[in-house]
């Protein structure tokens, strides 16, 4: 009875735990003002939503990298976008030894297109204000 006992207690010790995280967070994109060229950005109304168990080259580079992997994947899958607004991922993660390993990563949000791209008119660009207070997309008050 008793090895029966240490049998199970030496199994149950070497069983994984599996997490699941949610979140709600914005995707930040990188990018500076280079012109003043602006577009239009006609966002889906219908919500998308896409799975994928993320290979091991992809899992080396970090969760970020999966988190755009699974982005990209979602887009291309969903009509070819260009980016993803309000994007929440759920994370299916195993603790292992010497780290985690994602088994599933699931991404939803609205895929959303530029459109009419065109110049910004020389009287707001030429402003001092706008100009002022202009940094990376952003109109701070």
């Amino acid at each position: 009875m008793k090895k029966i006992l240490l049998i199970a207690c030496v199994a149950f010790a070497f069983t994984s735990c599996i997490t699941t995280v949610k979140t709600a967070k914005v995707a930040n994109t990188k990018g500076e003002l280079l012109s003043a060229t602006v577009a239009d950005l006609e966002v889906s109304p219908i919500r998308v939503t896409y799975s994928m168990a993320p290979s091991k080259e992809i899992q080396r580079a970090g969760l970020s990298n999966v988190k755009q992997a699974a982005i990209r994947e979602c887009l291309e899958k969903n009509g070819n976008a260009d980016v993803l607004v309000d994007a929440e991922f759920t994370i299916e993660q195993e603790k292992l030894l010497f780290g985690r390993r994602i088994n599933l990563i699931t991404v939803s949000g609205h895929p959303a297109r530029f459109r009419n791209y065109h110049s910004l008119s020389d009287s707001v660009w030429t402003n001092r204000w706008f100009r002022a207070n202009y940094h990376n997309g952003i109109t701070r008050p």
